[in-house]
């Protein structure tokens, strides 16, 4: 994939390319290029409430060369340089055709295999966690560690640290580069107690620039274990030398790295037909110009900072297929949901998200973005055992089953989709001691289990 030659010259092309204003781009080249590719391709309206899982193939044809033919009339904004990366069409799908299928991570008994999937796939999904979400410094290694029992949490990734020594992390300041040193320590310190020393890694989660994941990276990688460098923009087509600042790094240690944005339902875009044109669009434009092996731009509604309600699933189902169906791609999505621990919210919006995105072929998750990613005490093993076991049992499931299964987990949560629970905090539903759950938490994760259990979806118990 990524070369420094490659880099260069996309960083020359920042020098070099179109100019733009930051408000130019947001509220006029993106909404007008969206809406005219929707139009060009009529893609307007083909969102099906009854639908959340696209079960339309052509559809996903159709958005995905939409997406492609977009992709390569308006490139990515650098809004360090105020001008347009261009990408051609034949370069966008030689760096697609040149990416991996698969990827062997990990050592020893957690060495796993990302590759990629088609709808309908019998290969089972890679499940990571537990995302960056921001914990207590005290807290890190129990809930790393509880949540690496689960062996079906392929991947490690996160939490990220609240303070350093009980001090604030400052964005852009050195605070971040101690702080990717400490995450380092106490990662492997709750590696080694659960007893998954192969497992594979992300990137520093701490730090939101560069400077974490140049200090952090060295001490995290290595040629049997490669690292997976987190590389992720502010919004939709859009590219920042702070990305390019960590693709550095990662191709320079000869390691692997994700990139992409999230792109919002109610944003730049418009409505869902136009995020999910930009979905795509975007995670084609990351090939050629950051070089990942691995794509990941997820869309989000802003009207509830979610991707669990039908607008986002159908979304998200239909940039997965568009991928999966028409490139080799290892393709990454994440689910957002805002429900928190020791709420039956947490569990039913999860398997929403992970059951049609496993049907609809996606590759690879990370989660759980607990209670939103708002409170730092609010993250707990037993939600991510969940969303590990039915991720994987997804695998094999039809488009139409996985929309029967989606409409009927919808129906447990989608009541008030922008007041969903909080929940409870690790220290009302766990014993931080032993990192056991609640009896309270334990029997709502049963009973939903329980409830998908009757359904086809089976559980390790």
């Amino acid at each position: 994939m990524a070369t420094l030659e490659q880099l260069v010259e996309m960083l020359q092309r920042s020098k070099d390319g179109p100019p733009c204003s930051a408000r130019q781009w947001e509220t006029e080249v993106i909404p007008q290029t969206v809406n005219r590719y929707l139009e060009k391709f009529d893609l307007k309206g083909t969102y099906k409430r009854e639908e959340p899982v696209n079960l339309d193939p052509a559809l996903a044809d159709r958005f995905f060369e939409a997406g492609l033919a977009m992709a390569a009339d308006i490139g990515l904004f650098c809004p360090d340089t105020e001008t347009i990366i261009k990408v051609s069409r034949e370069e966008i799908l030689q760096a697609v055709a040149e990416a991996p299928s698969s990827l062997d991570l990990g050592e020893g008994e957690d060495r796993i295999t990302l590759t990629t999937r088609k709808p309908e796939d019998p290969v089972p999904p890679v499940f990571g966690g537990p995302l960056a979400l921001a914990v207590p410094q005290d807290l890190y290694v129990p809930i790393v560690a509880g949540i690496l029992a689960c062996r079906q949490v392929r991947i490690l990734q996160g939490p990220s640290l609240d303070t350093i020594f009980g001090r604030a992390i400052y964005s852009g300041t050195p605070f971040e580069s101690i702080a990717a040193f400490q995450e380092n320590r106490l990662r492997q310190e709750a590696v080694d107690q659960a007893g998954r020393p192969g497992i594979p890694s992300t990137s520093i989660s701490s730090s939101t620039t560069a400077y974490g994941q140049m200090a952090g990276f060295p001490g995290q990688t290595s040629p049997a274990n490669p690292s997976l460098a987190i590389i992720l923009n502010p919004a939709e087509l859009k590219v920042t030398y702070d990305s390019f600042h960590k693709a550095t790094v990662a191709v320079g240690y000869n390691s692997y790295h994700f990139s992409g944005s999230p792109t919002i339902i109610g944003g730049y875009s418009g409505p869902a037909e136009g995020a999910t044109l930009s979905s795509i669009a975007t995670d084609l434009l990351q090939m050629p110009i950051l070089g990942p092996q691995i794509p990941n731009t997820t869309v989000y509604d802003e009207r509830y900072n979610s991707s669990t309600g039908r607008h986002g699933l159908w979304a998200m189902s239909v940039a997965t297929q568009a991928l999966a169906r028409n490139t080799d791609l290892i393709v990454y999505k994440v689910v957002i949901q805002t429900a928190g621990p020791c709420t039956e919210e947490i569990l039913y919006a999860n398997a929403a998200g992970l059951l049609s995105l496993a049907a609809s072929g996606v590759s690879m998750t990370i989660g759980c973005w607990s209670a939103g990613g708002t409170l730092s005490d609010h993250i707990t093993p037993l939600e991510h055992r969940f969303c590990a076991e039915v991720f994987e049992a997804g695998a094999g499931l039809s488009l139409k089953a996985a929309n029967e299964l989606t409409l009927y987990a919808l129906s447990k949560y989608e009541y008030d989709m922008r007041n969903q629970p909080l929940g409870k905090s690790i220290y009302e539903c766990y014993d931080v001691a032993s990192m056991e759950p609640t009896r309270e938490w334990q029997e709502i994760y049963d009973r939903v289990a329980g409830d998908f259990s009757g359904r086809g979806i089976s559980f390790s118990g």
